[in-house]
């Protein structure tokens, strides 16, 4: 069994960026509230949806504040953009140095 699919097998974390970037298309996005975690309770956070997978990430202010200040605070315009997923160490419940995934986005790149 993989590590990626006893916990939210639904969505991208850093252990399921195995080459360490992948760089996605936006396809939609869910609002806060929309879509349920394993355990039924609603996921309070907006997720993105990319093309070519099922997989979804969960956004936190510091990845959709990212996106936005490049692609604007309009998250109905995002679609068609590409971003690029790249594993970080950050900060994370009071932990440091803690896995996580950082977005990054290129002017211009759709």
């Amino acid at each position: 069994m993989k590590v990626t699919d006893a916990f939210e097998g639904n969505f991208i974390d850093s252990l399921a960026l195995t080459d360490g970037k992948v760089t996605l298309t936006i396809r939609s996005y869910a609002k806060p509230g929309e879509v349920k975690a394993k355990d039924k309770r609603p996921i309070d956070k907006p997720i993105l949806y990319f093309q070519k997978t099922d997989k979804g990430l969960i956004l936190n202010k510091t990845n959709a504040t990212a996106i936005g200040l490049v692609l604007g605070n309009e998250m109905d315009n995002w679609e068609g953009h590409k971003v690029t997923l790249f594993r970080d160490q950050c900060e994370a419940f009071g932990v440091k140095n803690t896995p996580c995934v950082r977005v990054r986005v290129e002017r211009g790149a759709q």
